[in-house]
């Protein structure tokens, strides 16, 4: 899950199978995260801030700027084999070229956000993706990639934190007892969705 800060959020994920993420601008990140991801809405954070960033924490799992806005496919291979140096599996993330343009030994991000990341594939389109990595989007969404029988290796999101607020994800919204806090029902709603992952 990717969070803003170490407060009450961070302590819940650790109750549960779910590992922590930040976007490299965070400049309060005090733990190793699993997930780096690039903050693309902010126009003016470069590459070597991000670099940066997975140098210092060394994160299991670092996404490359995306494929597009004038990035060569060239150039960011070249980008994604720099950040390969600093974590275990890198994630290129493919707009203005095809997901299957993506070289096998990167892992191929599919882009399911509602909000401005956006890329023009099918599904269908990434069936051929050795390894893929869901960006963003609800649970929901995010459980319509695995019907397509795609090859996916991990996912990232705030979908769960969302749900959290007003009751507890169980496959549908479900109200939460009127005595368990924010915390409890963030706890519950990822263990229920890690459930429904690992039985797919």
């Amino acid at each position: 899950m990717t969070i803003q800060n170490d407060g009450d959020v961070a302590t819940a994920i650790e109750k549960t199978p779910a590992e922590i993420g930040f976007t490299s601008a965070h400049s309060n990140i005090t733990r190793i995260p699993y997930f780096l991801d690039y903050p693309f809405t902010k126009t003016n954070f470069t590459f070597h801030e991000h670099l940066t960033a997975a140098k210092r924490l060394k994160p299991k799992i670092v996404v490359a700027p995306d494929v597009e806005k004038g990035l060569s496919l060239d150039h960011a291979i070249h980008q994604a084999d720099l950040l390969s140096d600093h974590a275990e599996t890198v994630i290129m993330v493919p707009k203005t070229v095809h997901p299957t343009d993506i070289p096998n030994r990167f892992r191929v991000g599919l882009t399911m956000a509602n909000f401005g990341s956006s890329a023009p594939w099918l599904l269908w389109d990434y069936k051929d993706c050795k390894s893929i990595h869901i960006l963003g989007g609800s649970p929901a969404r995010q459980l319509i990639a695995f019907d397509y029988g795609l090859r996916i290796d991990s996912l990232d999101s705030f979908g769960l934190g969302i749900e959290a607020m007003f009751g507890i994800w169980d496959n549908k919204s479900t109200d939460a007892p009127d005595d368990w806090n924010y915390k409890k029902r963030l706890i519950q709603s990822i263990n229920n969705f890690c459930r429904v992952v690992q039985d797919l």
